[in-house]
């Protein structure tokens, strides 16, 4: 076979053995090339009879990229056969491209692989497959097949923001398996209405396997689980805990830093050295570094104690956000019932402003909170997958400006993550 055999037969991803003969013509400057396939219907699809005679063939343009010609069209001689016993005819079925379509299998397959990165878009998916934005897209609306997850044990509730989209709601509700780290499944919006209605289509057995239900402190997430997953424990993510942890000692430092002159060394310290404040993967006692602003050398532990000496306020809330974080990472959910009483006290006693924010949330979540301790198969029950996951799906919807289409933005979603859901069946 010569090298244009080999060619054709590497970008149609098929083996050289299932090409009986390749022949090219050149007619007003265009190349047209006629691809015969060897024969693979034997007995007939009607009657199974191996009498079967040949009426000849037919042509089908088929659209293969990157070939070494210009103005090139491409054609598969497809065979049409005769029945001798039932006198039915019909076609050879070892096609090249789907039927009704010009695109080849092997530029599908290109093409849906290229989709599977959350960071590819329509648009640059086209330009490297040789297609129009419209042709990929239509395609790919046919060809991805999103499969309908069951609920898992533990699941994990959260929203990405979607404002560019067909349906009138901001944010779009996920679903997460909290163990095998998949989507479940995209719904449009998370209002209680569409929730209560999403809901009410699925199996009551399915729903009562759920054993625990992960969400944030939205309210309508805890109201649904309630009455859908009754069999379930509700858990509040310990991370959305801790930021409104952080956050309200961020507005503490705020206050105390704007009551400094802005070229003060107080001032300083609570503006260039707040991260000392939170991040507690900092090595506080490191080697010393000299600080022009100071005058001397200085490691952040001793940087993170003239911070703290400012005011007894900020150093008291510094340390109760220090000891509830440990509480976070440390106790059991034997434990977490009665420290988390000693926190609800001590946070109030504190009288820290800018804390009663979340001595409220720790009244009004308790049991949530407690039920955060809980370990399924070994693991804290929390929405750290979700936040991993959203992390690329907000890529994805970001590099795609939004998707307006809810239905085609939830298989591209679907698709990407979990990595599953296409088949050249149609």
């Amino acid at each position: 076979m010569d090298n244009l055999d080999h060619l054709i037969a590497n970008l149609l991803n098929i083996s050289s053995s299932d090409i009986e003969s390749i022949l090219s013509t050149v007619d007003n400057g265009t190349t047209n090339i006629f691809i015969t396939l060897k024969k693979s219907v034997h007995h007939c699809p009607f009657c199974n009879s191996p009498k079967l005679r040949s009426k000849g063939f037919f042509s089908k343009h088929l659209f293969i990229p990157n070939l070494p010609f210009e103005n090139a069209v491409v054609h598969q001689r497809i065979r049409r056969l005769y029945c001798l016993d039932c006198l039915h005819s019909f076609s050879d079925r070892h096609y090249m491209a789907p039927v009704n379509h010009s695109v080849s299998y092997s530029t599908l397959m290109t093409l849906m692989r290229l989709l599977l990165n959350p960071k590819m878009t329509f648009k640059s998916a086209a330009a490297i497959t040789h297609l129009s934005e419209s042709t990929v897209i239509r395609l790919f609306d046919k060809y991805c097949h999103i499969k309908r997850y069951s609920f898992p044990k533990a699941i994990c509730i959260d929203e990405v923001y979607t404002k560019n989209s067909d349906f009138k709601s901001r944010y779009s509700c996920i679903f997460y398996d909290f163990y095998n780290h998949t989507v479940i499944d995209v719904i449009p919006c998370r209002r209680k209405d569409y929730l209560h209605s999403y809901f009410q289509k699925i199996p009551r057995s399915e729903l009562d396997n759920v054993s625990y239900v992960c969400i944030d402190m939205y309210e309508t997430y805890k109201t649904i689980a309630q009455i859908y997953f009754k069999k379930a424990i509700i858990c509040v993510d310990s991370f959305h805990v801790i930021k409104h942890l952080n956050d309200d000692l961020s507005k503490l430092r705020v206050r105390i830093m704007k009551s400094y002159d802005t070229f003060s060394i107080e001032y300083y310290l609570l503006k260039s050295w707040k991260n000392l404040l939170f991040d507690r993967t900092v090595n506080l006692d490191n080697k010393g570094k000299y600080n022009k602003k100071l005058h001397r050398f200085i490691n952040y532990r001793q940087l993170l104690d003239l911070m703290l000496d400012i005011d007894p306020e900020l150093k008291l809330a510094y340390e109760l956000k220090e000891s509830y974080t440990i509480f976070n990472a440390d106790s059991t959910l034997e434990e977490a019932s009665e420290k988390i009483e000693y926190f609800i006290e001590t946070f109030t006693l504190a009288n820290v402003p800018e804390y009663q924010e979340f001595t409220n949330m720790l009244i009004k979540w308790k049991q949530e909170i407690i039920n955060s301790f809980s370990l399924y198969r070994g693991r804290r029950i929390n929405n750290s997958v979700a936040e991993s996951m959203n992390a690329t799906i907000k890529d994805l919807i970001s590099n795609t400006k939004g998707i307006r289409n809810s239905e085609r933005r939830k298989k591209r979603i679907m698709y990407a993550v979990n990595k599953t859901g296409f088949s050249l069946k149609g």
